[in-house]
């Protein structure tokens, strides 16, 4: 694959209109595996990302020798309150659940995004630290994609 899964499904929410591209100023802003601190980017608002996390290789298939991936990531969500950031990850959640054979195209390339297994619940991760009272929430998948 040209980009990782996490920055695949980044832009599927940006495609959705769920979350924003950073560099267009825009509500909820989607950054792919870090959560910037505000003091860099003056970021003081509500704000997404997603990362990378471990995969499972479950087999392969037999005609062709393909390895059969789901490919870890988590979304973090930073909040300025707690029922909103709450929210969002549901919402989040709620929209992965309906995957099924949905495309991304990034420059040339196209995903085929087969489905999302979500493998936890919204874990609130509580006050960010030396924060100005921001409130941290993740939730972690599993998605079977391909490149085409």
């Amino acid at each position: 694959m040209n980009h990782s899964p996490a920055y695949i499904m980044a832009q599927y929410f940006i495609e959705e209109g769920l979350l924003t591209d950073p560099s267009s100023s825009g509500d909820w802003p989607v950054f792919v595996g870090i959560l910037p601190d505000d003091n860099i980017l003056d970021l003081d608002h509500d704000i997404a990302a997603c990362i990378d996390t471990a995969s499972v290789k479950d087999g392969r298939i037999f005609e062709d020798g393909e390895n059969i991936f789901h490919y870890g990531f988590q979304i973090l969500i930073r909040a300025t309150n707690y029922n909103t950031g709450y929210q969002k990850a549901q919402e989040l959640a709620d929209t992965l659940e309906l995957i099924d054979r949905d495309t991304v195209i990034i420059s040339s390339t196209t995903y085929r995004l087969d489905n999302v297994t979500q493998t936890t619940g919204v874990v609130v991760l509580g006050q960010e630290e030396g924060s100005k009272r921001r409130e941290l929430f993740s939730i972690n998948f599993l998605v079977t994609l391909k490149e085409i």
